[in-house]
C-alpha cells in the first residue's frame, strides 16, 4: 500500500500523509483517558473548509432541537463560512488537536463529502481498507448526505470503495439505483430528503434574476489556464455569455444574469470574458449557492444537481448540455436520469436554441410549465419542510 500511494502521490504528499496518521496515533492514546469527555459525540463537516451544504443545515438543526447531542462542526480557523454559524461555540479549527480528538472518537461522522471532516479524507480511505486500522481508527458511524442527487454511475461511491453506515437520498429511483448498481445495502440508503431543502422556500417572489451554473468537468480540473480557454467548456460557457440576444433580452426584460461555475472551476472565473451592467460574475468568496438559488427567477445549468434544488422550489430551469457525448465519456457516464425524458425543464444543444428557451420563459414570466412541474412532483419523495426531522431520526436509529 506504501508503494502505490508513493507511486500515485509523490513523496511529499505520502509524508504529509504520514505525520497526520502520527497525530492520530498520539490522539489515541490520549483518548484513552479522556473516554467520558468525548463520548457520544456527533461531528458534522463538508470539506473541512467550508459550511453552506447539507451537514451545515442538519447541524443547525440538532442545535436548535436536540441540545442533549453532543455535536461539533469542523472548519478551518480563517473560513469565510464561519459567519454562517450564530455561535463559534461549538466550532471546532480543522486540523487542531481537538479535531483530531473529536473526529476519532465521534460516534456519528456527519458529511456531504466521502470522509469529509476527516484530517485527511484520502488518507482515511485508504486506512478504511486495513484490517486492523480500520479497527483502531475508522470507528463510529459514517453518515453520507450527499453533496448532490445521484444521476449516473459514481465508481468512487460503490460499497466496496467506500462503506457507508448511512446514505442518504431523495428520491425512490435515486435509492434504488443506489442500491441496485452501488451495491449499497437496502437497510442503509434512506429516502429521507436533503437537509439543505429545509431551507428552500416554497413559495418564490419574482427578482428578475437568472442564474448561470454549469457544473465541472473531471477533464478540466487540472489543465492550465491556456488550455481551458481553448476547451469546448469555456467557448460555450463565453458564447452563451456574450451572446447578444442573450444580452438584449435581458436589456428588455429588465433581468440581470448572475455566472457562478461549480467550486472546482472557480479558479478560472477571472478569465471569462463578458461582465458588464447585468451580467455579473459571481465567486465562490462573496456568493452563496443556496442565497442565489433562492433569489433567481430561472436557472440554466447543464449536469449539475442544482437543479434538483431548484426545481425543488418548482422554478424553471433551461439544460444548456453542449457536450453530451464528452461529457457521458470524461465525466459521469448515462444513468437512470434521462434529462430529456425525465429532466425539469427543456434542453438546449447550442447557445442559440439556449438562448430560445431562454427567451421563452421571459416572454412567459419564467412560469413553470404542468409537465415539468408534474415530473417533479414524481420525483421528489417529499416536498416539505421537514428534511432535517428525517435525517436526524435516521441517524439516530443507526447510532442507538
Amino acid at each position: 500500500m506504501i508503494k502505490d500511494s508513493l507511486r500515485k502521490n509523490g513523496i511529499g504528499k505520502y509524508l504529509k500523509w504520514l505525520g497526520i496518521f502520527f497525530k492520530c496515533c498520539i490522539a489515541k492514546v490520549i483518548l484513552l483517558g479522556l473516554k467520558k469527555k468525548y463520548s457520544h459525540v456527533w461531528v458534522f463537516a463538508e470539506r473541512g473548509v467550508d459550511a453552506r451544504d447539507n451537514a451545515l443545515h442538519l447541524f443547525r438543526y440538532v442545535q436548535k432541537n436536540c441540545p442533549q447531542i453532543n455535536a461539533y462542526y469542523i472548519i478551518s480557523k480563517d473560513s469565510p463560512d464561519r459567519k454562517n454559524f450564530a455561535s463559534e461555540e461549538r466550532l471546532v479549527d480543522f486540523g487542531s488537536w481537538k479535531h483530531y480528538l473529536l473526529y476519532l472518537a465521534a460516534e456519528a461522522k456527519v458529511s456531504a463529502h466521502i470522509f469529509g471532516g476527516a484530517p485527511e479524507h484520502n488518507l482515511f480511505l485508504r486506512m478504511a481498507k486495513v484490517k486492523l486500522l480500520k479497527k483502531i481508527f475508522v470507528t463510529g458511524k459514517y453518515i453520507f448526505l450527499q453533496h448532490g442527487v445521484t444521476q449516473a454511475d459514481g465508481p468512487w461511491l460503490h460499497e466496496d470503495k467506500v462503506h457507508f453506515d448511512l446514505f442518504i437520498t431523495v428520491s425512490a429511483r435515486e435509492t434504488k439505483y443506489i442500491i441496485d448498481c452501488f451495491g449499497h445495502a437496502p437497510e442503509v440508503v434512506k429516502t429521507v430528503g436533503f437537509a439543505r431543502y429545509d431551507a428552500l422556500p416554497l413559495q418564490h417572489t419574482a427578482s428578475k434574476k437568472i442564474l448561470l451554473m454549469p457544473t465541472w468537468r473531471h477533464f478540466l480540473s487540472g489543465i492550465s489556464k491556456e488550455k481551458f480557454k481553448t476547451s469546448k467548456y469555456f467557448q460555450n460557457i463565453c458564447g452563451l455569455i456574450q451572446n447578444a440576444r442573450l444580452q438584449s433580452l435581458l436589456k428588455q426584460y429588465g433581468y440581470q444574469l448572475i455566472f457562478y461555475p461549480h467550486f472546482e472551476l472557480q479558479k478560472f472565473l477571472a478569465d471569462f470574458d463578458g461582465q458588464n451592467e447585468q451580467t455579473v460574475f459571481a465567486s465562490f468568496q462573496n456568493f452563496d449557492v443556496q442565497k442565489l438559488m433562492i433569489d433567481c427567477d430561472l436557472m440554466i445549468t447543464d449536469y449539475s444537481s442544482v437543479q434538483f434544488d431548484f426545481s425543488y422550489m418548482k422554478k424553471p430551469i433551461v439544460l444548456f448540455q453542449f457536450d453530451r457525448d464528452e461529457y457521458h465519456a470524461g465525466h459521469q457516464g448515462i444513468g437512470y436520469f434521462d434529462p430529456d425524458r425525465d429532466g425539469f425543464g427543456p434542453v438546449g444543444l447550442t447557445v442559440e436554441q439556449t438562448v430560445d428557451l431562454v427567451a421563452s420563459y421571459l416572454e412567459r414570466n419564467c412560469e413553470l410549465e404542468n409537465q415539468y412541474a408534474e415530473r417533479i412532483d414524481v420525483f421528489f419523495k417529499y416536498n416539505d419542510a421537514h428534511n432535517c426531522e428525517r435525517n436526524f431520526e435516521a441517524i439516530r436509529e443507526i447510532v442507538k
